[in-house]
């Protein structure tokens, strides 16, 4: 679908949204990007409740033409999400794949290889236009039930822990080891907090746990012993919840 024009365009874009469930009224700034990333969450094909590539391309031309009604130069987007080599660069590499990049070390690579979690570069980049284009880096750590699996630090936003928790456990699926938990840590936190965003198949609101390991928690022995016995807990409380 394709959205033209100037005095019509938000009235097009805005039933567009309505036909997909949401409410149209009061379409602008974050209201706007909240929205979008809920029909994002189900109808994505890679990775949504609801797969489907028409209905998400026809959401990604109705919420450009609501951005251009706020931000008239702002270019459109049509169709599908833009290709890797259109993403703003940064000494010629996509800025997403600048995240978590030490100043000391080589220019980080932005190829894809594979098109979906399994790939990092796929997870920074999908999470990173989710969120609307951010640079606040999150580090995603992965916690197997004994030690922290190999973290990834991507571009995203705080609207997006469950984002970044489904996209850890798709990505752990690569490997041997299925994730218990999902913490996530932003730069310019304290060393010593994550938040807890999922456990044993329940999605958290960002529950806050304090270790001493320093960049990594997984250095902290104390933490890593007794972080079963928080997740049991968890568990067991949730358990009892859904039970009353």
């Amino acid at each position: 679908m394709r959205i033209e024009g100037a005095g019509d365009a938000r009235a097009a874009a805005a039933a567009v949204f309505a036909r997909f469930g949401a409410d149209p009224s009061g379409l602008a700034g974050n209201r706007l990007k909240a929205t979008w990333i809920g029909l994002a969450r189900r109808y994505h094909p890679l990775g949504g409740a609801e797969p489907d590539e028409a209905a998400m391309a026809e959401i990604n031309a109705a919420y450009d033409a609501l951005r251009r009604a706020e931000t008239p130069d702002r270019p459109a987007r049509r169709g599908a999400p833009p290709a890797a080599d259109a993403d703003p660069k940064r000494d010629g590499v996509a800025v997403w794949a600048w995240a978590g990049h030490a100043p000391d070390r080589p220019l980080p690579s932005d190829h894809i290889a594979r098109e979906d979690d399994s790939d990092a570069n796929f997870v920074r980049r999908r999470l990173w236009r989710l969120s609307g284009g951010s640079e606040e880096e999150w580090t995603i750590w992965p916690f197997d039930g004994q030690r922290f699996m190999t973290p990834l630090t991507v571009y995203a936003s705080s609207d997006l822990f469950e984002e970044m928790a489904r996209a850890a456990l798709r990505f752990a699926r690569r490997g041997f080891r299925a994730p218990r938990a999902v913490f996530v840590q932003r730069r310019g936190d304290r060393w010593s907090r994550l938040l807890l965003v999922y456990a044993d198949g329940v999605f958290h609101d960002a529950l806050a746990l304090e270790h001493r390991g320093g960049a990594n928690p997984g250095h902290d022995a104390f933490f890593l012993e007794r972080l079963p016995g928080v997740l049991d807990a968890l568990r067991t409380g949730a358990a009892a919840a859904r039970a009353a």
